[in-house]
């Protein structure tokens, strides 16, 4: 009996080993781990913004430290690879990476990465965000197609509230956090128009039956669920920095200062 357990153990482990394995090409063929470094390098880039906001520049090498261990990106990718073992269908990723591995795919992906890479230039941004104000029907489908505005605004909304969730559990004063939720309008605005212009520079380089295969994958049940389990996983860590961060300026907050 022993040797029977032992033999389905040695299978299952196996069997996950391969579907892991899987999971694994299609992270690398997305681009996940150089855009999560560039999701990384923006955060790093704008905690001096949120030390000077919160604690009036005087956040030191304590909080620079911990931002950098929050956005820490070999941590990042280890837990989006993770996650998606998780909550992503082994199957669903083979068939994923029929289009992510194909030339088109790979072709779309080095354009996602050198735009977001791009982007992390403050006035390149501007720039392309203001370009974004003009994007076409394509770029409009695009973003409809896989709900982009809403999965952001949405993860923006959470990520926000628990930063003041944060906050609120070490902070020693009293401090109403701010209404999150009647902000969501202006951030779904600042959302949509960051997409636009990203999703506008990557098209550039595209024609039209490019960019409509492109959205069409990400129609199908395939993209749809990758999506979903990409902002779930995602999403999480984005939360848990969030909270992390607010619990940093927390402790380190001047009396009084907020």
């Amino acid at each position: 009996m022993r040797f029977v357990l032992s033999f389905v153990a040695l299978w299952f482990s196996a069997t996950a080993a391969l579907a892991n394995a899987d999971i694994d090409r299609l992270v690398d063929a997305m681009g996940m781990p150089a855009l999560v470094r560039a999701f990384s390098e923006e955060g790093i880039a704008s905690s001096p913004e949120l030390d000077e906001a919160f604690l009036n520049g005087q956040g030191g090498a304590v909080f620079a430290e911990t931002v950098r261990k929050l956005y820490d990106p070999a941590r990042l990718e280890a837990e989006l690879r993770t996650g998606l073992y998780e909550v992503l269908d082994a199957d669903m990723a083979r068939t994923a990476l029929l289009f992510a591995e194909s030339d088109l795919g790979q072709r779309i992906v080095t354009l996602e990465v050198q735009g977001r890479q791009a982007m992390l230039d403050a006035d390149v941004q501007d720039m392309v965000k203001a370009a974004g104000d003009n994007a076409g029907a394509a770029v409009t489908d695009f973003l409809a197609a896989r709900n982009l505005v809403e999965r952001n605004t949405e993860a923006a909304v959470v990520s926000q509230v628990a930063f003041f969730d944060g906050l609120a559990e070490t902070i020693t004063q009293s401090f109403p956090p701010p209404d999150i939720e009647g902000q969501r309008a202006m951030i779904a605005a600042d959302t949509e128009r960051w997409l636009k212009g990203y999703y506008a520079l990557v098209q550039s380089a595209l024609n039209a039956d490019e960019i409509e295969t492109y959205t069409a994958f990400w129609a199908t049940e395939v993209g749809t669920t990758l999506d979903d389990a990409v902002f779930e996983v995602f999403g999480q860590s984005y939360e848990a920095i969030s909270y992390g961060l607010g619990q940093a300026v927390g402790r380190l907050v001047p009396p009084n200062e907020l």
